[in-house]
Order: C-alpha cells, then structure tokens, then sequence
C-alpha cells in the first residue's frame, strides 16, 4: 500500500480550513454577528488561493485535492454567502425569499462542474491559462457579500434598498454561469519595471488591510469587478 507523507496532506488541510470556515460563517450568521461571518467567507477565500498554490509548489497535486477543493468551494462560496445575505436582509427587513439562495447555488454548483470539466480538457492555449469562463466562486462571493461591507464600513450614514439587495444577489450568480472571460491570477504576468510599483501598491493594500479592513476589501472586490471590461477587450484580441 502507497504510504502518504504529511507534504501531501499540508495542502489538502488547509482545503478543510477553507470549508470550516465557510460553515461556521453560517454559524455566526444565524447569530446575527454579520462581521464575523462576512469575515470567516473572506477568509476562507484567501486559504482558496494558498491551497492549489501550496500543492503546486509541494508536487503533490492529485485528484483528489480537486475534487476536494471543489466540494469545499460549493460550501464556502456557492452556498455560505447566499445564506449569510438571506439572514441579514431578513434582519433588516423581516422577510426575504429562499428562492435566491436556491439560485445562487444551482447557478455556483455549475459554474464548478463546467470548471472541472474544462480541466480534463487537453491543451494549454494562452485563453485557458490567462482567462476564466465567468468569474469564479470566490470572487462571486466577495461581489455578493459587497453591499454587507459597504454597510459595515458606512452605517449607519448608508441607505439600504430592500428590492437592491434582494435582486443584487442575480448579479454575481449570473456571472458565475456566464461565458464572460474575467482574469485568472497564474495568467497574470508584469514586467520587472513594474515590479517597484507592484511592491509599493501591494504594501499600501495590507496597511489599508489592518487598518480599515471594510475599506480595503470594497476597494479589491470593486477594482476586480471594472477589471472585468479589460478581460475581455484582451480576450478579444488573442
């Protein structure tokens, strides 16, 4: 029997990470404390990035970390976010339709299986490497959970609609299933001019990070959602 050493398990740990704090953000939720549960999804979509990273850099990629990490994406970004925002609009407006959480998943859970699927495909054409297909779980969750960091960062000076955030929901849901092509971070290359800058605006982030965390993730998830237009004029042109 093929022995399995702690290496191969390190990526895969922080997957159930990922997944524990997806499902206890929805703990959190349905006890009102928003903050924490906006956060843990926040969380959990950072660990998002470090374990496929993690498993590339260990040599230990396997298809059961795919799948696993699929699982655990369905859980923490098709899912948890959709809940979290149903329980706080029903705090504040009393009433809120399941029928948008139903939705939301349906439209998460194909987003993953076309994503699964396009990885068993053959090729590595410069489109697949630097693009995805629609914008991807975790970033559907951030755009979704927007109008909650917004609160956070500007109530109770901030105006909520009830319809906006009962009808918002479709905005990112759609895009999961759409074929709109949007950035992937390992297509992502700069010049080595840039990299000074790079350097000075990634450590203007993280100070923004500490210290007005609300702020400083409106600012990500805005400037990824305007990225959008300049995929796909990029997208065109190769």
């Amino acid at each position: 029997m093929k022995k399995l050493s702690l290496r191969s398990l390190i990526p895969n740990l922080f997957t159930f990470i990922s997944l524990t704090f997806g499902l206890t953000a929805i703990k959190f939720a349905i006890e009102e404390k928003w903050q924490i549960s906006v956060s843990l999804i926040v969380f959990a979509s950072f660990l998002d990035n470090i374990d496929g990273k993690l498993a590339r850099l260990l040599k230990t990629n396997s298809d059961f970390g795919v799948e696993l990490d699929s699982l655990s994406d369905f859980i923490s970004f098709g899912i948890a976010p959709a809940v979290v925002v149903y329980l706080w609009s029903k705090s504040l407006f009393f009433e809120s339709s399941w029928a948008f959480v139903i939705f939301y998943a349906i439209c998460s859970s194909s987003r993953l299986a076309k994503f699964n699927l396009s990885n068993f495909e053959k090729g590595d054409d410069l489109k697949k490497i630097k693009f995805f297909s629609g914008i991807s779980t975790p970033a559907a969750a951030g755009i979704t959970l927007l109008p909650m960091m917004f609160y956070f960062r500007f109530s109770p000076s901030l105006n909520i609609n009830e319809l906006l955030i009962k009808f918002y929901i479709f905005i990112p849901a759609i895009l999961m299933i759409s074929n709109i092509p949007t950035y992937s971070l390992k297509g992502i290359k700069f010049e080595k001019k840039l990299l000074p800058f790079l350097i000075i605006l990634l450590a203007s982030f993280l100070s923004l990070l500490l210290t007005d965390f609300w702020l400083a993730m409106i600012i990500l998830i805005v400037v990824y959602f305007l990225s959008i237009p300049f995929a796909i004029n990029e997208f065109r042109k190769i």
